[in-house]
């Protein structure tokens, strides 16, 4: 039993902080995804996951936010852990939930 204990607990350490964006457009959209950093965001969603990072709870892609953007549009991508998502991470992280801060901005 504890060696089955130890191994899902080496396997839970590994795997943390995955914490995954799917970086895609909505079907039908031309969309430049450019290199630039995010300066000044246009958009932002919160991602929420549970077992560190590991099985997102929800939309985990920017397809929702770049749909708001027209077609031909470049656009800087940044996911970050920002002050509010390192304060859910201390409060909700013994329960294996965090989150991560997806930011838009066009750049032309």
């Amino acid at each position: 039993m504890k060696k089955v204990l130890a191994v899902l607990l080496v396997g839970v350490v590994l795997a943390s902080g995955c914490a995954q964006v799917v970086v895609k457009a909505p079907a039908g959209k031309k969309i430049v995804i450019s290199s630039q950093p995010v300066t000044n965001p246009d958009q932002q969603k919160m991602v929420w996951y549970i077992l560190w990072g590991l099985i997102p709870l929800g939309d985990n892609s920017t397809a929702s936010l770049l749909a708001n953007y027209t077609d031909g549009s470049e656009v800087a991508i940044s996911t970050e852990a920002s002050a509010l998502d390192v304060i859910i991470g201390a409060v909700l992280g013994n329960f294996s939930i965090t989150t991560r801060t997806v930011k838009t901005q066009k750049v032309k």
